[in-house]
């Protein structure tokens, strides 16, 4: 009996092992399965994102493929047209107009009087190749900015064959009271009539300066000289020092300056007007009537002679005056304003 007893219960203790052992086993084995699908979900995951920033990666590869494409397209296309034309002797040029739009900014503008712009139009790439024909055009002009009226000299134009230029004036003049730091913008267009098409276009901006002076050079490349127009649109004169009842600072009008004697007009003035220039590029012509009334001269030596620089010099009221200089390298074109916005002297007042 107890020997029956002994294999009962070593029996049981197998079997409770052997219960133990498989529920351990089917544990793990769930864990196992969980782990798997984990591993798995994470898997999914990570592939889901990698493909979406492949994706994203992608499409901005391709989006800035089809903009070079339209970009390159488009310049073969203008290059094509400009050699087409240029193969049958065409040849529509101007010197502030293009075809991609020139933009001219002038920021020392009085705001007060008329701005002139001359325009030239021409027919040749070079000194050597050279349209053979008369080109007609058309040309139209827009205020951008409402504040002016714009005028042109000519609508249309000619350029003929024998002079392979022509030339046409933009007028500017303000319609209301303009302020310092308002601007005037115009758009002109010119397009060529006929069998062969092209257009070019230009932007002009007119800021209003503080200093209430406005200037401009005419000059063309192969030309001795240039011409800088100074205008004054100041109405008053400014007292330098005092005298008799007035104090250094004051203004007075035209009418009470033209009453003074000489002596006192010396310590008055309107504007005074500082020109800097390196005269290794310009020289001052010293005829200019500026160089008898200066006020202030600075000069530069080189190579043991020495050269004006600096020049300041008085300008009457609601006048304008003309500058003329020499160029070193008359192939340059110094002309004011221009495209890029540069100037060969520099300008102040006071």
């Amino acid at each position: 009996m107890d020997r029956v007893n002994k294999n009962f219960n070593k029996n049981k203790k197998e079997n409770n092992s052997k219960n133990s052992n498989k529920n351990i086993n089917q544990k793990n084995n769930y864990n196992k399965n969980n782990n798997s699908k984990n591993n798995i979900s994470n898997r999914n995951n990570n592939r889901k994102k990698y493909l979406i920033k492949q994706f994203t990666i992608l499409f901005i590869l391709l989006i800035w493929f089809i903009s070079a494409i339209v970009i390159f397209a488009k310049y073969v296309t203008n290059s094509a047209q400009d050699f087409f034309m240029r193969s049958k002797e065409f040849y529509f040029y101007s010197d502030k107009l293009s075809e991609n739009t020139s933009v001219f900014e002038v920021d020392n503008w009085s705001g007060v009087d008329d701005y002139n712009i001359t325009i030239d139009m021409n027919s040749r790439k070079n000194n050597l190749e050279k349209t053979s024909y008369d080109i007609e055009y058309s040309v139209k002009a827009n205020c951008e900015t409402n504040n002016a009226i714009v005028q042109l000299s000519k609508t249309s134009g000619i350029i003929y064959a024998n002079t392979n230029s022509d030339i046409f004036n933009l007028t500017i003049t303000p319609n209301t009271q303009l302020n310092v730091g308002d601007k005037v913008t115009v758009d002109v267009q010119a397009e060529s009539l006929g069998n062969y098409k092209k257009t070019l276009k230009g932007k002009f901006t007119l800021v209003v300066g503080k200093e209430q002076l406005s200037y401009e050079i005419e000059d063309s490349a192969h030309s001795q000289l240039f011409e800088l127009k100074i205008t004054n649109t100041l109405t008053y004169y400014n007292i330098s020092e005092n005298f008799g009842n007035y104090t250094k600072g004051q203004k007075i009008d035209i009418n009470t300056y033209s009453s003074l004697t000489d002596d006192q007009k010396k310590k008055c003035y309107s504007a005074l007007v500082t020109i800097k220039f390196d005269p290794n590029v310009v020289l001052f012509d010293l005829t200019n009537e500026e160089y008898h009334n200066a006020t202030n001269i600075e000069k530069t030596a080189y190579n043991g002679t020495s050269y004006i620089s600096s020049i300041t010099f008085p300008i009457e009221p609601i006048s304008s005056n003309s500058v003329r200089f020499y160029k070193i390298d008359t192939s340059k074109d110094y002309t004011y304003p221009n495209s890029t916005g540069t100037n060969i002297l520099t300008i102040s007042s006071k």
